[in-house]
């Protein structure tokens, strides 16, 4: 197999350079739809450090686990995140709905001895910080794995603001000057676009997108400076952020040209909470 003959170059390089790899924490993963089948013969990798070309020693032969729904890891954690071979974040979903629950517990037993300025800021310090981690990432879940984190923030405002667990949160998410979870997945994308667009993030990105001028210069469109959305095959990855975020980008009013990435988001905010329903 092509992928274990690169593995092996890699073992190799490492034992040239007196390196290990600890096998047992290495493991790999396959993203795939939901409902393609994947031969498991082809899945069969391993770690072999013997020399290339050399008599093979079993003993340096170590398989290398896979990661998947019927495993016994389903996912992985990546710099806070965890994917699985769906890139469905239900795992991390359900991890921060675990822990922002443990931080309503503690809200919740001291809303009435502190001030609602001082709840707010607990808010922030123990529930959003959650909420708005990598939220780029995990935001291309569907609905309704989405829908139990917009449910902890709903139930996070109520308590900070000591109403009733029915009571409507629209207005409390408008007094408060903060955006619900559609709000803030719409906000953070364009933060990032914004930066995209004035060339602020790493040389890495600048051909993620291109405008519709640059992709067909010889033709004269109405929405040429718009950035091309790449087409898609599959309703999954339309939620990608390859996908949604020029299309969000696209949408936006013509204050993104402003290179002051403080006024544009000012106003976007300032826009979003105005839309709330209360």
């Amino acid at each position: 197999m092509y992928v274990n003959r690169e593995l092996q170059k890699i073992a190799n390089w490492f034992r040239s350079n007196k390196m290990a790899v600890n096998t047992s924490k290495t493991k790999f993963i396959i993203f795939r739809t939901r409902g393609k089948r994947i031969d498991p013969e082809d899945c069969q990798l391993v770690f072999n450090s013997n020399e290339i070309g050399a008599v093979e020693n079993p003993n340096l032969i170590v398989p290398i686990e896979r990661i998947h729904e019927h495993g016994e890891e389903t996912s992985f954690k990546l710099l806070g995140v965890k994917f699985d071979e769906y890139l469905s974040f239900d795992a991390h979903i359900s991890s921060v709905c675990a822990k922002i629950s443990k931080s309503l517990y503690c809200l919740n037993r001291i809303k009435n001895f502190v001030t609602p300025a001082a709840m707010k800021m607990l808010y922030f310090a123990m529930v959003h910080s959650h909420i708005v981690y990598c939220l780029n990432v995990y935001s291309c879940a569907n609905v309704t794995t989405l829908k139990p984190l917009k449910l902890k923030q709903k139930e996070a405002i109520r308590i900070i603001c000591n109403v009733g667990y029915r009571d409507h949160t629209g207005p409390l998410f408008k007094r408060l000057a903060i955006l619900p979870l559609d709000e803030l997945i719409k906000y953070a994308q364009l933060k990032f676009m914004h930066n995209f667009y004035h060339k602020k993030l790493p040389i890495s990105f600048n051909e993620t997108w291109i405008s519709n001028r640059v992709r067909n210069p010889e033709i004269a469109l109405r929405n040429a400076d718009d950035l091309y959305v790449p087409a898609h095959h599959f309703a999954t990855t339309k939620r990608f952020p390859l996908f949604t975020m020029p299309r969000v980008w696209n949408e936006a009013n013509e204050l993104k040209l402003n290179p002051s990435q403080r006024i544009f988001m000012k106003f976007v905010k300032s826009a979003m909470l105005n839309q709330i329903n209360v």
